[in-house]
């Protein structure tokens, strides 16, 4: 298990961190153990990490009890008796940071990922674990789930990320996919809701705009208002719609990292996975590529061919989508931003973006 602990700032875009290291099993190679005392003398540069380090309290920070020696244990225990009889081979951390924690779990025939998620975004586990009950596939399959524990144990799902996908059939597949996913949730509001999913209207994204303090246009508010007029009724929201949370193979799609979900308006979902296209395949980005994709995610969300309504909806949700995003990020914890420096950028970046998605539409 790895943790960071402190960091400095970038010189030349270069951040230099420590890291506490959990070893479990044999101690790899090139490591050495050496009495506590004699850290600080063997590396002087690092003595104040160090010290800090050792008078630090005992302390879980948002529910993130994957900083602690004997949480390992303690989710591959319950790995393993969730798998009951599977023989587990070997259970790897992937990734630990302040939103999650996930481990790769590796059995004679297959692969499961585990998740650990904090307290500030339990809602992961609880509306995961409700879309793969009521619409299977669309999410990665829920083997187990500990709410209480905000822990979920998923089956591995064959494919490739989508951003590394150039066939642009894969997308529009993916964005019907979602779209239906949305409308299929609509009647499911309420439900949604009780799991804790919240709610982000379009009302406050007009009255963050004041707050982010970058001299958006006014005509932003505007769409707020001419959206809201359309009559669209809030479904599910992933928040995070970028292509790299869906994977794909054939004519599969599961979407996954459900952190952000809310109940919103549905159509402030697709502007960032349109944006993935013109990043990861800018070959395949155009506008006919991109109307192709909205026609797809509008027949998706419709059960049919989409209304001139639902199209003119589209259009002035794209730049809403990258100020709610920057509103969200904005809210970011200090203490996030600066373990993390490159959160620094994410405003700036989806303010960017909301005005390029102003200027097409």
């Amino acid at each position: 298990m790895l943790q960071s602990h402190a960091h400095s700032e970038p010189v030349d875009d270069v951040v230099d961190r420590v890291h506490e290291l959990a070893v479990h099993g044999a101690l790899p190679a090139g490591l050495e153990w050496m009495p506590m005392d004699a850290l600080a003398s063997r590396a002087p540069a690092d003595r104040d990490a160090i010290a800090s380090w050792r008078a630090a309290p005992a302390i879980i920070v948002d529910g993130r009890e994957w900083t602690r020696p004997e949480w390992f244990a303690q989710a591959c225990d319950w790995i393993r008796a969730s798998l009951g009889d599977t023989e587990v081979r070997a259970i790897v951390q992937v990734r630990a940071w302040m939103s999650s924690c996930v481990l790769r779990v590796t059995t004679a025939r297959s692969e499961f990922y585990f998740k650990a998620v904090p307290e500030s975004l339990r809602v992961e586990v609880a509306a995961t674990a409700y879309l793969d009950r009521h619409r299977p596939g669309a999410v990665a399959p829920v083997v187990a789930s500990e709410p209480d524990r905000r822990w979920l144990l998923m089956a591995g799902i064959p494919g490739t990320i989508l951003e590394h996908v150039a066939d642009l059939a894969a997308w529009e597949r993916a964005a019907a996919e979602y779209g239906a996913l949305q409308a299929s949730c609509i009647a499911r509001v309420d439900d949604l809701r009780a799991l804790g999913c919240p709610t982000r209207p379009l009302e406050a994204i007009a009255a963050g705009l004041d707050s982010l303090n970058d001299d958006l246009p006014s005509s932003l508010r505007d769409r707020c208002v001419a959206l809201a007029k359309l009559d669209v009724p809030l479904t599910l929201e992933h928040g995070d719609l970028w292509p790299g949370n869906f994977i794909v193979d054939g004519t599969t799609c599961a979407l996954i990292d459900w952190e952000d979900v809310a109940i919103g308006h549905p159509f402030v979902s697709l502007a960032p996975f349109l944006a993935g296209l013109a990043e990861f395949q800018p070959a395949r980005f155009s506008p006919a590529a991109v109307e192709r994709i909205q026609r797809a995610y509008l027949t998706g969300f419709a059960g049919g061919p989409p209304s001139p309504r639902l199209f003119e909806a589209l259009r002035l949700a794209a730049p809403l989508a990258f100020v709610d995003m920057a509103l969200r990020y904005r809210a970011l914890r200090a203490s996030a931003v600066r373990l993390h420096p490159w959160m620094r950028d994410l405003v700036p970046y989806a303010i960017r973006l909301a005005r390029l998605a102003l200027a097409v539409s």
